[in-house]
């Protein structure tokens, strides 16, 4: 049996929506699970697994409408799908009572419910969120009363608030596939035959990496799955290094260049590091405008003549720390690191007092 498994889409979220650069990131989630639909109309699987929180918040009725007619579009494959905590069925949901195509399993129960599908001989089980948060470790006592059949469990949580998750017992079940959702970092468990299948786009500056889907088969002989990146735009730790003899026109020639390298729709997070001119300072603003620029943080250190600063300090403190550096052969990075820093502090206190 042939499956994808996804989860944590959040539609309707709007990552980075006070940058300039990612006024579309909404459209661009729909738009993304909108690709990964047409993408198995393409190339068919039997089944397609949404580990919770398909949507940010509450559902509107007429995004359920958007999203059924895209489940509609693809009538061959199973569909099978739960509430998260973000999408919780609460009060006056628009999922209570929505009438899916039939090629649609939704486990909309906030009790363990188990659906056979005889044509896959696959029988799931899942549960709903019904409120936000769920202290109770609901998966821990599940037994699969049909092993001659493939049994799959579709799973929302994993930490102290929302379900948590003991993976032996879960394990001990009998599960031949346990499809997780709730932790947007994709990670894959082939010891006790289970996955997180991560956010399919980024959410926020914490998703880093690449970002994706699980595409799996399965039967009662064994379970094959790998991660498929498939996001727009992947989060990306960069680490700039700055140089005594660097300018700002510089760094922003270099670092157009490296993003374009890297990937021009990725989001960044660059630190700067190394040494620079005392008299220099980076122009985080006209930096910001390079590209796609979550955050910037300056670690770089000013790149001093100590032997001038030793001479022109020898009766204060800065004269006193330097005094043990200068006259060691050579220093470790350690000894030099703690050199610069140890200077620039003291300076900038001795900048303070006057």
């Amino acid at each position: 049996m042939r499956f994808i498994h996804t989860g944590d889409i959040h539609l309707g979220a709007a990552p980075e929506n006070k940058k300039p650069w990612a006024a579309g990131r909404g459209d661009e989630i729909w738009n993304t699970f909108e690709q990964l639909i047409k993408k198995i109309k393409l190339e068919p699987v039997d089944m397609l697994i949404i580990a919770g929180d398909l949507f940010h918040r509450q559902p509107l009725l007429r995004e359920l409408k958007e999203v059924d007619y895209l489940f509609s579009t693809i009538p061959d494959t199973k569909i099978v799908l739960c509430a998260g905590n973000h999408d919780a069925i609460k009060k006056g949901s628009f999922y209570d009572g929505f009438q899916w195509c039939e090629n649609v399993i939704f486990l909309g129960d906030k009790n363990i419910q188990k659906v056979e599908i005889p044509e896959l001989n696959v029988c799931v089980y899942g549960l709903s969120y019904h409120q936000t948060e769920i202290q109770d470790a609901l998966y821990d006592h599940v037994i699969v009363d049909r092993p001659d059949m493939i049994n799959i469990l579709v799973a929302h949580g994993g930490d102290e608030k929302h379900i948590p998750i003991n993976k032996k017992k879960i394990a001990m079940s009998g599960f031949d596939y346990v499809a997780l959702g709730h932790i947007h970092k994709p990670s894959i468990d082939e010891k006790y035959k289970m996955a997180y299948c991560g956010s399919l786009e980024p959410i926020d500056v914490n998703d880093m990496g690449d970002r994706g889907y699980i595409y799996g088969e399965v039967d009662k002989k064994g379970l094959e799955v790998e991660l498929v990146p498939f996001a727009k735009r992947i989060y990306v730790n960069l680490d700039f290094t700055v140089t005594p003899t660097a300018t700002n026109m510089e760094i922003r020639h270099r670092l157009s260049d490296i993003l374009k390298e890297k990937g021009p729709d990725n989001m960044y997070r660059i630190t700067f590091n190394g040494y620079r001119d005392p008299d220099f300072e980076i122009n985080v603003e006209e930096i910001e405008n390079v590209g796609n620029i979550v955050s910037v943080e300056d670690t770089t250190v000013p790149d001093y003549d100590f032997e001038e600063l030793f001479e022109e300090n020898k009766d204060n403190i800065l004269g006193m720390f330097i005094g043990k550096f200068v006259n060691e052969k050579e220093l470790t990075r350690l000894q030099r690191k703690t050199l610069y820093y140890g200077t620039k502090a003291l300076m900038d206190a001795m900048e303070d007092r006057i």
